[in-house]
């Protein structure tokens, strides 16, 4: 039996080597090959797409290039005909305003006119097809010439007829506007067209004569010219190789022909391919995209007899039926890229030849390479066997000088440290102790350690500056956790807690050395050493911050909900007037025949009523809204407050006067107030006009201003129905609505003291009432007096 052989390291390290190489090398070449084919399919496939899509591009840019001059081309010729209009009717008007200026004092208006009518009879344009006429504003023709039969007839006088109707809108663009234009179905203007006929007709008013000149021309006429260059300008368009744009209509007439298989004129509806495919009815159907569309077909060569794909791009021009076309010869396409196929597979397979022939000459070269490395690693692994055996017999350090491998010094190396890593070791092992000890006592939380005994053996910093004690001071206590914890039983829970470590913090109150109740989450964790760590951290602080938060957070809800009723409120009082506007306005529109003129006024008068009122709520709530958000200018300034109150009493005199209520003003010349001076007359403005709403008729309003060593007060007493101590209570808050009439019915909208409240506390013043029922109000204000302080505060 033959023994099997045992290969060396070195020789197992360079058969794995040749098998390494030589599985690298076809891998390497088959993947190379791999993907060098899939990107030659892909760049294929990459330039078919390009080349089709650049056709693709290039018919529809000419197909939309068309399209685009029709419509210009359209516009222009439509504009052109209705300047030609409107200069033959300013000549027709010239001419008849110059004979009836010549005429007016020797003929009648009658004999001017049939001058005037003869004179336009026979002139003609040579750019429109149009006659002029003449038409009497009460509907009689007095100028036909291409039907002279009906002149003198009156079209208002007979039965609803097209010509009518016709007349009618005439008169009434001639009577309203003087001249214009009139598009739509005309009378026939010559003798070659029907009686009725789609037209654009221009016409002016002749006052004098009271008659109306015109001329037209008939769209039909217009469109007819606009197609006919259309088509021949298509016609000199060329693209690609000699090929040209083809236009059907929807019917399957052909409009422009590209091909000698039918001609202009044909209908080719049912027209299919050379495969039997309907292609008319498909390219119309395509055409009516938004955008147009594509249609594959194949078409008989009429150069070789072949067949060729080919692919078309068609889009609808609606205005006149047409469906314009381009196409290009998909073969050629694919006689082409089969072609730049051929001389790129030459260019590959070259190129792929070339690399594998480098590949394999890298492999080899690589392989020798490794054979020489194999055989010195050989050597240099028996002398380092040698050298190994001689150290550990003789306990010397091996000589690293015969080696040529820092792998084998590394081994040298590690072997020679043995001892000196050991005493290393016990260094490193007191200095990660000292470490542990400093961070033990920087750390930011609290720590502590108990020992099996329940002797707290471990207290760091953190726990002597949250507790106040000591570590000395903490072991002289028998019981620490229980004069540390107010509660007994969080007492027993934490000494359980300490017993039975888990790793779950729990929340403690603890009282400190200086009697101070802290909130702590304690924590308990196993060791290694027969220690129980305690770690915990103070929630105190955060505690406050979120009872304060708490604390804000209902208060905001309060002012939301306060604030959502107030908007209910307001709703409410603009849902009243517009429902009196919608029923009155209902009212008017469903019965209007049915009621007299002064039932319809008072109506009108109620909606102008409810309107109005709407109106000053949204004014007042704008106005409430800007000094909410800040977008009021607040500007304070030293004001003379008896020009302002004279300004505010001006203002209000005439609503005063209507109710004969005196108001008296009694006040110092030289008084200053340091305020806005658009906000204090708002202020002094709403407060007069309410005293004047709530006081009867020969009442009295007294306005009075004084001053004291601090501030400025003014007064708005009214002798009105004043306020019971329920309603006074409600007033300037935004949560409650107090909106009574005035004594004269008058309305409010329940904003204006809500208003007065924010100004006043924009000057950090203050503003209350002072009511008794049946007696009267007095409306009170006060504003601080200015120094730099009041100046600070007012303006951040």
């Amino acid at each position: 039996m033959l023994k099997k052989r045992t290969l060396s390291i070195p020789q197992t390290f360079l058969l794995y080597v040749i098998i390494f190489f030589a599985l690298s090398a076809i891998l390497t070449s088959g993947l190379f090959l791999y993907f060098e084919y899939k990107s030659f399919e892909k760049q294929s496939e990459t330039s078919k797409k390009i080349h089709i899509q650049t056709q693709e591009q290039l018919v529809q840019n000419m197909v939309d290039k068309v399209i685009e001059h029709i419509a210009i081309s359209r516009d222009i010729r439509i504009n052109q005909v209705n300047d030609i209009l409107t200069h033959r009717v300013d000549q027709a008007y010239l001419l008849v305003e110059n004979l009836y200026q010549k005429n007016k004092h020797k003929y009648s208006k009658e004999a001017i006119l049939q001058m005037a009518k003869e004179a336009l009879r026979p002139l003609r344009s040579k750019e429109i097809r149009g006659d002029y006429f003449m038409i009497k504003t009460n509907g009689e023709e007095v100028l036909y010439p291409s039907h002279p039969e009906i002149e003198g007839t009156n079209f208002l006088e007979g039965p609803n007829s097209p010509e009518r109707e016709i007349v009618q809108e005439e008169i009434r663009i001639a009577l309203e506007h003087g001249k214009g234009f009139i598009n739509g179905e005309s009378s026939s203007l010559n003798e070659n067209k029907s009686f009725s006929s789609p037209s654009v007709i221009y016409l002016r008013y002749f006052k004098p004569l009271n008659i109306i000149l015109g001329t037209g021309e008939y769209t039909p006429d217009i469109e007819e010219d606009i197609k006919k260059d259309a088509i021949q300008y298509i016609k000199n368009i060329k693209y690609g190789v000699n090929q040209q744009i083809f236009i059907n209509d929807t019917s399957g007439n052909v409009i422009v022909s590209n091909t000698k298989q039918y001609s202009n004129g044909d209908n080719i509806i049912d027209f299919k391919d050379a495969k039997g495919f309907a292609l008319i009815r498909a390219e119309i159907e395509t055409s009516k995209k938004p955008n147009g569309g594509f249609t594959n077909f194949d078409w008989l060569n009429e150069d070789n007899g072949q067949i060729d794909k080919n692919r078309s791009f068609v889009k609808a021009y609606p205005e006149w039926n047409w469906v314009i076309g381009a196409w290009f010869d998909l073969s050629l396409i694919e006689t082409e890229i089969a072609g730049n196929i051929k001389t790129m597979q030459k260019a590959q397979i070259k190129k792929a030849s070339t690399i594998l022939i480098l590949i394999i000459l890298n492999h080899l070269i690589l392989l020798f390479i490794f054979r020489y490395l194999t055989n010195k690693t050989k050597r240099n692994t028996k002398t380092f066997i040698r050298q190994l055996k001689k150290a550990i017999h003789s306990n010397t350090n091996i000589d690293k000088r015969k080696l040529n491998y820092s792998e084998f010094h590394t081994i040298s190396d590690a072997t020679n440290r043995i001892i000196e890593d050991k005493q290393k070791a016990d260094k490193e092992l007191k200095k990660s102790e000292m470490q542990f000890k400093s961070l033990f006592e920087i750390a930011p939380i609290m720590i502590l350690g108990v020992d099996e005994n329940k002797r707290i053996c471990l207290w760091n910093k953190e726990c002597e500056k949250v507790t106040g004690y000591t570590l000395k001071e903490i072991q002289n206590i028998d019981n620490p956790f229980e004069l540390l914890l107010k509660y007994s039983e969080e007492s027993k829970a934490l000494n359980k807690h300490m017993t039975m470590p888990n790793g779950k913090f729990c929340e403690y109150t603890i009282i400190n050395k200086n009697k101070e109740l802290r909130n702590q989450f304690w924590a308990s964790f196993s060791s290694s050493s027969d220690l129980t760590i305690g770690v915990g951290y103070d929630t105190t602080k955060l505690t406050k911050t979120l009872t304060e938060l708490n604390t804000t957070a209902e208060k905001l809800q309060e002012a939301n909900l306060t604030k959502d009723k107030f908007l209910s409120i307001i709703a409410h009082d603009l849902k009243n007037p517009f429902n009196a506007i919608i029923g009155f306005s209902d009212l008017l529109s469903m019965s209007y025949e049915d009621l007299d003129d002064e039932t319809k006024l008072d109506l009108i008068k109620d909606i102008q009523h409810s309107a109005k009122l709407n109106y000053k709520l949204l004014e007042k709530l704008l106005e409430w809204a800007m000094s909410q958000s800040d977008q009021i200018p607040f500007n304070p300034e030293l004001l003379n407050l008896q020009t302002i109150i004279e300004d505010s009493i001006s203002f209000a005199s005439y609503q005063a006067n209507q109710k004969k209520i005196k108001i008296q003003s009694s006040n110092e010349s030289d008084l200053q107030v340091y305020a806005d001076d658009n906000m204090l007359t708002s202020l002094l403005r709403n407060l007069i006009s309410n005293a004047i709403k709530f006081t009867p008729e020969h009442g009295e309003i007294k306005i009075k201003a004084e001053e004291d060593n601090q501030q400025i007060k003014i007064s708005i007493k009214d002798n009105g129905v004043g306020m019971s101590p329920e309603d006074t209570a409600k007033l300037f808050r935004i949560d409650t609505k107090i909106q009574t009439s005035g004594t004269m019915d008058e309305k409010g909208t329940g904003l204006g003291l809500l208003i007065c409240k924010e100004f006043v506390d924009k000057h950090q013043g203050e503003i209350w009432v002072e009511s008794e029922l049946g007696k009267g109000s007095d409306f009170i204000m006060t504003f601080p007096k200015q120094t730099e302080l009041v100046k600070e505060i007012m303006l951040s």
